[in-house]
């Protein structure tokens, strides 16, 4: 009898999180996607129950010829104690999403989409530190930005020969043959398999997934921390979406008001999600309320030899 209510009492409880949680299931069609560029969609979800939530989700055909990725590159004084931390060696210059498109559009390159990637420090007081640091995995063009020191952390590769792989990489780990890295905080799609806790916890998310043949990239951008909008997403309803999208493996980017996503094309960047305390009356100039973030991650397009 014991034995019989304590299996139902956790019926009741795996019901009742089912109840409060994101109801996704099946496989999205891509047809119904808007095309940002050529290889890459893009499509917008609006969800009343179990909450109001607001999702962006992209798909990227990373086996498209003209497609590439990139992010920033270390800062010049890479290394250097940071002059408002100094216990820490900078590493990155904090920077928007926003203003990383419009650098690589100036640079001549035809960046399409862009999304933050990595948490970083110092995050404290007054949260308004000039440079990032302690980034975990961070590789551009083939230069080492950052390496986790005692820990294994789960990243986006994109490897020298072209394979895009999803990884944990552990401090000691080779990178000769990497050209870009960017890791996140933790893993919650597996082989197909939600490898995440339950609980509903709600913040703005940010996920990166990648399908079983490392063909297709897939990014869910979810607004949050705004009331009768959209009140955010929890890591395992962010696994099932990334399931439902077409990825097999995925991992929890840096989230909060960290998460941005931005389109753009012809040397212009428009920001598309609602950063948390922009509201719908300033939907308008949105970009004032994205934050400084360590680093991003950018879809560019090779542009056509005349």
């Amino acid at each position: 009898m014991k034995r019989f209510c304590t299996a139902a009492v956790c019926f009741f409880i795996v019901l009742s999180l089912w109840a409060k949680s994101l109801p996704v299931s099946g496989s999205f069609d891509w047809m119904r996607a808007q095309s940002v560029a050529s290889g890459i969609r893009l499509k917008d979800f609006t969800y009343n129950k179990p909450r109001p939530l607001k999702v962006y989700a992209v798909r990227i055909d990373l086996a498209h010829p003209d497609i590439y990725l990139v992010t920033n590159q270390r800062d010049k004084d890479w290394g250097q104690a940071m002059p408002d931390y100094p216990q820490m060696k900078i590493q990155t210059r904090r920077t928007r999403v926003y203003d990383f498109m419009q650098s690589y559009q100036r640079s001549g390159q035809d960046m399409r989409l862009a999304v933050n990637a990595s948490p970083w420090r110092p995050w404290t007081k007054p949260f308004t530190h000039k440079y990032a640091g302690s980034i975990g995995l961070m590789v551009s063009n083939g230069t080492v930005v950052a390496l986790p020191k005692k820990r294994t952390v789960p990243a986006l590769v994109v490897r020298k020969n072209g394979k895009v792989e999803l990884i944990k990489f552990k401090e000691g780990d080779k990178t000769s043959d990497i050209q870009l890295a960017l890791s996140g905080f933790e893993i919650v799609l597996q082989d197909g398999k939600q490898v995440c806790n339950n609980k509903i916890v709600l913040h703005p998310r940010t996920f990166y997934g990648l399908s079983r043949d490392g063909s297709k990239l897939y990014l869910v951008i979810a607004d949050g921390r705004q009331k009768d909008y959209s009140e955010g997403m929890a890591l395992c309803e962010g696994a099932r979406f990334l399931k439902y999208l077409g990825a097999d493996d995925g991992i929890n980017m840096d989230g909060g008001g960290s998460t941005t996503l931005v389109t753009g094309s012809n040397g212009k960047a428009e920001v598309v999600n609602t950063p948390p305390g922009a509201g719908q009356a300033d939907k308008k100039d949105k970009y004032k309320y994205t934050r400084k973030v360590a680093n991003s991650l950018g879809v560019c397009l090779r542009k056509k030899q005349k």
